[in-house]
């Protein structure tokens, strides 16, 4: 193969994966909002916790699990993330109680 298509066909793997790269980056989305938590929000599904918020079900990591207190408090400032193609499934982000403060109490 000579160096002229070599780069040719460099340059267009190159743009291809440029463009499925930038279109499911476009298909993300990213929501941040405060909201009130319930028991039913949250539910466990073969060990692992998910938060049912805003009709997703969000996958909810163990850290952010134990973060969660309704005995204490039900507001909480919650920014999750999803993909438009993968339709009703997504992650939390952050999760913290509504006017903590990042440096503590």
């Amino acid at each position: 193969m000579s160096k002229g298509k070599l780069f040719i066909s460099f340059i267009l793997i190159t743009f291809g994966a440029l463009y499925i790269f930038g279109f499911t980056s476009v298909l993300n989305v990213i929501v941040d909002g405060n909201y009130q938590l319930e028991e039913q929000n949250i539910i466990e599904k073969n060990g692992e916790h998910y938060l049912l918020l805003d009709g997703y079900e969000l996958s909810l990591s163990r850290d952010f699990y134990m973060k969660i207190e309704l005995d204490k408090t039900n507001e909480y400032k919650i920014k999750y993330a999803y993909n438009r193609l993968n339709n009703k499934n997504g992650e939390i982000v952050m999760l913290k109680k509504y006017g903590e403060q990042p440096w503590g109490k």
